[in-house]
């Protein structure tokens, strides 16, 4: 496990998410080694042969107090694409794979008046959320109507496919502008989690002032 440095936190924030809260990457390593691995908040990067688990008991910034530097040890950081990702464990219906597709294959298309969404995340403290109360280009979020599916962080993780295994308790509320360019889709199955919950992407952000919260609901 590995804490990024400054430099590679803002690259990482520069680029879309791979779900909420997290990116998947590819890590080149000072001997020129590559690992794969996730980016939580574009700050911890966990490995793949490195246990998740661990990430439960303990709270996201003592993970980082512990957590080595990357300095000196990552040379550079990649996205994976979507064909990369990893397989799921629960596999979906022919029907089912047939009517739903990942927001990030989807068509850019615009909000409509008045439409709500929501992000559930780990993070009170969000780096995708920006200091005026925008969002960063490439953040994903759900529909207000999905969203009131879920009551505890732990049935976010569950419904929105996270790797990260804390509760995903705070809920940020984003009001776009009208027409703000927005990817559609449905969560797939990852991480042991049968996903199934809708996926927005905001193409290129959205404006200032157009993000409230968090609210906390229940862990569990």
């Amino acid at each position: 496990m590995l804490r990024l440095s400054e430099m590679q936190t803002r690259s990482l924030l520069a680029r879309p998410e791979s779900g909420m809260g997290y990116q998947v990457v590819v890590a080149t390593m000072k001997d020129n080694a590559t690992r794969r691995g996730v980016a939580y908040n574009a700050e911890l990067l966990l490995f793949d042969n490195e246990p998740r688990a661990g990430l439960f008991f303990k709270a996201h910034e003592i993970l980082l107090r512990e957590a080595r530097n990357s300095e000196g040890e990552v040379k550079s950081l990649s996205l994976v694409t979507r064909s990369a990702a990893p397989k799921a464990v629960h596999e979906k219906s022919a029907l089912e794979t047939r009517s739903a597709a990942p927001a990030g294959d989807a068509p850019v298309e615009a909000t409509k008046p008045r439409e709500v969404f929501k992000r559930f995340s780990a993070y009170q403290n969000d780096h995708r959320v920006l200091p005026d109360r925008s969002l960063r280009p490439g953040t994903y979020a759900t529909t207000e109507a999905d969203a009131g599916k879920v009551r505890t962080g732990a049935e976010a993780v569950e419904r929105y496919a996270l790797p990260e295994p804390k509760p995903a308790s705070h809920v940020f509320t984003v009001k776009p502008h009208p027409a703000t360019p927005i990817q559609r889709g449905t969560v797939a199955p990852a991480y042991g989690h049968l996903g199934g919950g809708d996926e927005v992407i905001f193409t290129n952000g959205t404006r200032p002032a157009t993000v409230t919260g968090p609210d906390k609901i229940p862990d569990k």
